[in-house]
C-alpha cells in the first residue's frame, strides 16, 4: 500500500494506492453515493493495474500530526472512542463492513472537534484487532500526569485483549464504573464535610438547661451542681464523632481551684 498528498489550490487529497484490480463494487458506490457520517469523502478509479482510492482531507490534521507534539488525555480518548462507535452504527445502518475503517494514526483526521476515518472497500484486517492497536498508541502517547486519562487507557487495552469483544459493551462498563468510584468519592467527601460540622444533638438537655438560683455558690461547687452538666457537655464536645479536640480551650478549663465569680 502506497500514500501519499496531492494538494491543489483549495484542496488537499491523500490518495492510497493498492496492488489489486479497481472494482466498482457495492461498497465504493454506497460510500460516493451516500455522506455518511464521519468518513471522509472517497473517490475511487484504477490506474496502470491498481486502484486508487482518494480522501478530502482540507483543513483537517491527522492523529499523528496532532499527538506528535502533544499528549492524550481521558478526555480525548473518550472524544474519539464515541466518534468511533457511531461511526460503526452509521457504516452498518448502510450495510457496510466496519472492518474498512483504516485505524491506523496516518489515516484518521480532526477537525470541527470531531474525529473523521478513511473507509478502504475491500478491507480484510479486523475492526477488533485495528482498534487494540490504537489503544497501544494511546498507551505511549499518554499525558501521564492525568490520572484518570491512565485508568482509561489501561482498561481499554486490558479489554480489547479478549477475542471479538463489544467496544460499546466495554465503555459502557467503564461508565458505570466510573458512576460507583466517583459516588464513593463524593459520599467519602460529604462524610468528610459533616464531620466538621458541630453535632446535630442538642449541646444541653432540657434537664441541663433549668436553672434555679442557688445562694450558696460554695455548696455547688463541692456537690457537683452546675458544674456536672457543663463539664459534660465539655466533654460531649471532646469526644464528639468527628475526633478528639483536645486542644479546645473551655471557659471552665483549668477553673475548679478558683472562685466562681
Amino acid at each position: 500500500m502506497k500514500t501519499g498528498y496531492e494538494k491543489e489550490l483549495n484542496r488537499v487529497s491523500l490518495h492510497i494506492d493498492i496492488p489489486r484490480l479497481y472494482e466498482e463494487n457495492y461498497q465504493i458506490h454506497m460510500l460516493r453515493e451516500n455522506k455518511i457520517p464521519g468518513l471522509l469523502e472517497i473517490s475511487g478509479c484504477g490506474m496502470d493495474g491498481k486502484s486508487r482510492y482518494s480522501y478530502i482531507v482540507t483543513g483537517l490534521m491527522s492523529m499523528k500530526s496532532v499527538y506528535e507534539a502533544a499528549s492524550i488525555k481521558k478526555e480525548d480518548m473518550l472524544c474519539f472512542v464515541n466518534r468511533l462507535m457511531e461511526v460503526v452504527k452509521a457504516l452498518r445502518r448502510f450495510m457496510l463492513n466496519p472492518d474498512g475503517l483504516l485505524l491506523y494514526p496516518e489515516f484518521m483526521f480532526y477537525g470541527e472537534e470531531t474525529w473523521f476515518f478513511c473507509y478502504l472497500p475491500g478491507r480484510k484486517k479486523s475492526l477488533c484487532e485495528a482498534f487494540h492497536v490504537i489503544t497501544e498508541y494511546f498507551v505511549r502517547k499518554l499525558d501521564y500526569e492525568d490520572t484518570e486519562g491512565i485508568m482509561l487507557s489501561y482498561e481499554l487495552h486490558k479489554a480489547t485483549l479478549q477475542e471479538n469483544y463489544d467496544l460499546e459493551k466495554i465503555m459502557d462498563d467503564y461508565r458505570l464504573h466510573e458512576e460507583k468510584r466517583h459516588g464513593t468519592e463524593l459520599k467519602s467527601e460529604v462524610v468528610r464535610e459533616s464531620e466538621t460540622r458541630l453535632p446535630q444533638e442538642h449541646l444541653f438537655s432540657l434537664e441541663e438547661e433549668a436553672y434555679e438560683p442557688v445562694a450558696d455558690v460554695e455548696t455547688i461547687r463541692e456537690m457537683g451542681g452546675r458544674w456536672k452538666p457543663w463539664k459534660k457537655t465539655a466533654d460531649r464536645l471532646k469526644k464528639a464523632r468527628w475526633g478528639s479536640w483536645k486542644d479546645l480551650i473551655l471557659e471552665t478549663d483549668g477553673q475548679e481551684g478558683e472562685e466562681l465569680l
